[in-house]
């Protein structure tokens, strides 16, 4: 029986780092599950290198854990959801080549800028971010555009303290407290300053040469907010991965 076992092991990685061999002269990537901790996170194997992913995080190589069942996890790669248990090997096509494609460079702040286009009307400064649960509009940049924003569900939340920024100067630190100061004294009276959000269903949402229709956004009122923010839901429509400060995204 241990000697059976022996084999089926030397199997499986005989068959692994074949797949990994083909996939480096091909345009794919291999994943093997490896293990996987309660709900929160797994372990793969994605050509070659471990990586610890937490769920609902997206690796550099665009996968996307979603849930944990079992031994199972379920996961979206390339834009399409995948469930795998803990030892199998997958091989994913990751060829771009006749696919819609664009990229976005880092800016100096590790940020992903870009212009979008809104249900037509185009925003000149949004940041493509992994980590953001929505997709956000600030009211300035809806009004503009005239999106019907108004009459759909609201929440009023409170305005957050303005965190410190890395790279803030004296005069900067000194209005941030000043702000910061002014929103305790309110709080502390009783009357927190406070700002509101709606929810917005969009006919489509342009990236670059990328467009995704039926999507949620958020429109909000929050103070200073200079920019739009696209998350989750855009990027879990499209195929991202992100290399050498560059965010590529195939439309599959």
């Amino acid at each position: 029986m241990a000697y059976l076992e022996t084999l089926l092991r030397r199997a499986r990685v005989t068959f692994t780092l074949l797949l990994v061999a083909f996939a480096s002269s091909a345009s794919a990537t291999t994943l093997q599950l490896q293990s996987v901790s309660a709900a929160s996170s797994a372990r793969f194997l994605i050509d070659g290198v471990a990586r610890d992913v937490a769920r609902d995080r997206f690796t550099d190589e665009g996968l996307l854990l979603e849930k944990i069942d079992g031994d199972y996890a379920v996961f979206l790669i390339n834009g399409e959801r995948r469930r795998m248990r803990v030892g199998e090997t997958l091989l994913v096509d990751s060829q771009t080549q006749g696919f819609i494609t664009h990229q976005v460079r880092a800016d100096q702040k590790n940020r992903y800028m870009t212009p979008i286009t809104v249900n037509g009307g185009v925003i000149a400064v949004a940041e493509i971010d992994r980590n953001a649960d929505t997709i956000v509009i600030s009211s300035a940049d809806a009004d503009r555009l005239g999106l019907p924003y108004k009459d759909k569900p609201a929440r009023s939340l409170r305005v957050p303290a303005t965190p410190r920024a890395a790279d803030e100067t004296k005069e900067q630190r000194e209005q941030r407290e000043a702000r910061n100061a002014e929103l305790a004294k309110a709080a502390k009276d009783g009357k927190p300053v406070m700002y509101k959000t709606y929810t917005l269903p969009l006919n489509s949402l342009r990236v670059g040469n990328i467009d995704v229709y039926g999507i949620t956004a958020v429109v909000s009122e929050k103070p200073g907010l200079t920019h739009a923010v696209v998350g989750k839901p855009f990027l879990r429509r499209v195929a991202p991965s992100w290399s050498n400060r560059t965010l590529t995204m195939v439309r599959r």
